[in-house]
């Protein structure tokens, strides 16, 4: 099986979705950030290349944001970008460090959480909401998610303009009937038979939320051989010590 980042095993949405990145394919454009207004935007440089990789993030307090570890693989700088639909002209944010978790599994793609500290910490307002996490979520059928990556995977197309979609949600136990090999502490989003919507390179460690504001996942990967548009993501209220204690030991270093 070939990671893809999303990861796609990923195209891998990094395509971990190709190593990191990924859009949404189909959905529906956002023309206010009111919407999702947690949303950020995050590019992602290495300390030997010139290349940038982006990534999605949510803003978990104002000094912290949340993301899939892949996305921070070798990364020397990250900035991120918050407050406006389209991703150029929103505003930057230095990340100061990050921490991926202790257990992240670049070849079993498990444990694909991350937590990056801000330089300053981002002004809450109408257009910058925090997520609200919580150990045990409502239960639903459905999430939104909305993120910056590809439109088209065939011929890669990119946006600059903030799309969304909704997914179905799997619980771990219906993921692994059609995606044995889904690691635990993951659930699944999207259908098993491709329709046209879904996350894509590009859209890796964007946040799933359910009733616009619990975050309930984080795009991980895909596995193209099972299911184009059946994502894997990370299930975060199963990480919610980890974030608690990250995000704690992050905000006072």
């Amino acid at each position: 099986m070939t990671p893809v980042g999303l990861f796609v095993l990923v195209y891998t949405f990094k395509l971990v979705l190709g190593t990191q990145e990924g859009f949404i394919v189909g959905g529906n454009y956002v023309h206010a950030i009111t919407k999702f207004p947690h949303v950020a935007f995050l590019t992602t440089y290495r300390a030997d290349s010139a290349d940038e990789y982006i990534c999605g993030s949510s803003i978990l307090n104002q000094w912290i944001l949340i993301t899939a570890a892949h996305c921070l693989d070798d990364t020397a700088k990250a900035i991120a970008s918050v407050g406006n639909v389209n991703r150029e002209i929103g505003k930057l944010h230095r990340v100061a460090s990050f921490k991926q978790h202790e257990n992240w599994d670049t070849i079993r793609v498990n444990h694909d959480i991350a937590l990056c500290r801000l330089k300053k910490p981002v002004l809450l307002g109408h257009t910058v909401k925090r997520v609200v996490m919580v150990k045990h979520p409502p239960k639903s059928r459905v999430a939104d998610l909305a993120g910056w990556g590809a439109t088209e995977e065939n011929d890669y197309t990119e946006t600059i303009q903030l799309k969304h979609t909704r997914q179905k949600l799997w619980n771990h136990k219906q993921c692994r009937k059609v995606f044995s090999r889904a690691p635990k502490g993951t659930i699944c989003g999207g259908e098993a038979r491709a329709r046209g919507n879904y996350a894509s390179k590009g859209d890796s460690g964007s946040g799933l939320l359910v009733d616009n504001k619990i975050i309930v996942g984080l795009v991980s990967f895909k596995d193209p051989s099972v299911s184009r548009s059946l994502v894997i993501y990370t299930d975060v209220p199963y990480f919610y010590d980890w974030v608690k204690r990250t995000a704690k030991l992050l905000r006072c270093s």
